[in-house]
C-alpha cells in the first residue's frame, strides 16, 4: 500500500474514533467531552500529526453528552486499544436544564420548570465513577473544568451555575490526584474582550480556536 494510503487510513482512525493502533505508534490521546469539544479535537488532529493521535469519539444522532450518558457510553469510548493520554470533561450537559420525568431529553427553561439534567450531588457521584474507570486504563488523566455560561437567549443554562459545578469537579480530581486544565479560566478571559451575550459554548468555541491551543499545551505537557 502506498504511503499517500497508509496517511488516508490513519486520517480515518484518527477522525473516526476507531479503538485501532496508529499506523505510526505513536502516542494515543482520547479527548472526551460534548460537543464544543469536536472541532478542537480535530484541530488537534491535524497540528499533532506524526507526534500523537487524537481521537474525539463521535457523536450520534441526538447525542446528548452529560456524566450519566457518559457512564452508559465509556466502553464504546474508550474501545479497544490502549490510550496514553484522556483529556476529559463533562459539566454543560449536565447543568442544562430539561423537562423532569422524561426518559429521552427534552431542554426546558427553569421558569417552565425545567431542571438540571443531572444535579450536582449526582454529578459529583458520576465524575467519581467515570474517574475510577478511566484511572483502569493506565492512561494519563487530565480533566477540563467547565467553560463559562454567560447567558443563554433559550434561557436553558442558568448564568453562572458552572461555577458549583466546577468546585465539586475540582474536589473529585484532587481526592483522586487527575491533573486540571482550567479552561473555564480561560475562556473567562477571552470572554471579557468579546459579546458575552452569546449562548454557552459560542464566541468561536465551536471554531478549533480557542480551545485547541490550551488543550494541545495541556496534553503536551503530559507525553512521554
Amino acid at each position: 500500500m502506498g504511503s499517500w494510503k497508509n496517511r488516508l487510513v490513519l486520517l480515518a482512525i484518527i477522525l473516526c474514533g476507531s479503538g485501532s493502533l496508529s499506523a505510526q505508534n505513536v502516542p494515543r490521546v482520547l479527548i472526551l467531552g460534548d460537543g464544543i469539544h469536536a472541532a478542537p479535537a480535530a484541530e488537534m488532529a491535524k497540528n499533532l500529526k506524526g507526534r500523537a493521535e487524537v481521537v474525539y469519539p463521535p457523536m450520534q444522532p441526538g447525542e446528548v453528552r452529560n456524566t450519566a450518558t457518559a457512564l452508559k457510553e465509556l466502553d464504546r469510548f474508550l474501545g479497544t486499544g490502549k490510550w496514553d493520554v484522556i483529556h476529559f470533561n463533562f459539566g454543560l450537559g449536565d447543568l442544562m436544564h430539561r423537562a423532569p420525568g422524561m426518559e429521552n431529553f427534552r431542554a426546558l427553561p427553569k421558569e417552565a420548570g425545567g431542571v438540571p439534567a443531572v444535579d450536582l450531588e449526582q454529578y459529583q457521584k458520576n465524575l467519581q465513577e467515570i474517574v475510577t474507570r478511566l484511572k483502569k486504563t493506565g492512561a494519563t488523566l487530565i480533566w477540563a473544568s467547565t467553560t463559562p455560561v454567560a447567558k443563554s437567549p433559550m434561557r436553558i443554562f442558568e448564568p453562572g451555575s458552572e461555577i458549583e459545578y466546577n468546585l465539586v469537579a475540582a474536589k473529585v480530581m484532587a481526592a483522586n490526584g487527575v491533573a486540571v486544565n482550567d479552561l473555564h479560566a480561560y475562556v473567562a478571559a477571552k470572554l471579557k474582550d468579546t459579546d458575552a451575550r452569546r449562548m454557552p459554548g459560542t464566541f468561536e468555541i465551536d471554531k478549533p480556536a480557542p480551545l485547541a491551543a490550551p488543550i494541545t499545551e495541556a496534553i503536551l505537557a503530559h507525553l512521554h
